[in-house]
């Protein structure tokens, strides 16, 4: 009995220490990828993308480098996945990439929105 308590708490504590090393991968893998949104974020067009993407509240459904919300899909990577007249479309129209999105169309100016695409496409 004293042999499987040993055992259970050996166990134990290996899978404790097997998930802290993923965290600190996870947290790893997350400051490299805001380290690469900051640098690319020092062009003005891309901060005035970045600050559109703030301000009209992208990030309460949707995650960048683990920031952000989960209702919508993840950006990080779009830039390799759409290009910017695809972006454009999705923003602007949204029930064409789903039909079931909640998401609202982008309602901003057309620099805000070329900013925003700009911004978006940097994320690869």
């Amino acid at each position: 009995m004293r042999l499987l308590q040993i055992l259970a708490l050996l166990t134990t504590i290996a899978w404790l220490l097997a998930c802290g090393k993923q965290e600190a991968s996870k947290t790893t893998e997350q400051q490299n990828l805001q380290g690469q949104i900051s640098k690319e974020v020092s062009d003005p067009k891309l901060a005035r993308g970045k600050a559109v993407y703030d301000e009209t509240g992208c990030a309460t459904c949707h995650m960048v480098a683990g920031i952000g919300g989960r209702t919508g899909p993840s950006l990080d990577g779009i830039g390799k996945k759409y290009d910017a007249e695809k972006l454009k479309e999705i923003l602007l129209n949204p029930k064409t990439l789903n039909p079931n999105t909640v998401m609202p169309p982008f309602e901003g100016s057309d620099e805000d929105l070329d900013a925003l695409v700009d911004y978006l496409l940097s994320l690869k």
